[in-house]
């Protein structure tokens, strides 16, 4: 498992050590995908808050989807020594919020994505395309 592990790794462009926040957000979104994340949202809310400069919505189908979304992110984060500030609803999995400082990551079960309708609320945050 290791060894299939790190051939997906070695499968990725390298990155430098100065990570732009392009690349951060990369990465969490691959790591969202790596793990069947759904709907992934990539929003630039900085002309809005003044502590807050990116936010990423996605949604897992089970709390043990949500669960391994999040620790996925946490994982390919930390490979670049990116740890969260903080770590809400993981225990019960239906909104997992990853608080990276001026990133933060929201995993939803569905129902609750749908009812809280965070992109909503951010209309007017800008929608980050990322590039290949």
């Amino acid at each position: 498992m290791v060894k299939a592990r790190e051939a997906q790794l070695s499968n990725r462009p390298p990155l430098d050590d100065d990570l732009t926040m392009e690349d951060v957000l990369r990465i969490a979104v691959t790591a969202i995908e790596d793990k069947k994340g759904e709907d992934a949202v990539v929003l630039d809310i900085s002309d809005q808050l003044d502590y807050i400069d990116y936010i990423i919505v996605c949604t897992g189908q089970t709390d043990l989807h949500t669960k391994a979304i999040a620790d996925n992110i946490k994982l390919e984060l930390s490979r670049y020594d990116i740890i969260p500030d903080g770590l809400n609803g993981y225990r019960h999995g239906d909104w997992i919020l990853l608080d990276y400082g001026v990133l933060v990551v929201h995993v939803f079960l569905p129902a609750l994505r749908d009812f809280y309708r965070l992109e909503e609320l951010w209309a007017g945050g800008r929608a980050v395309e990322l590039k290949s």
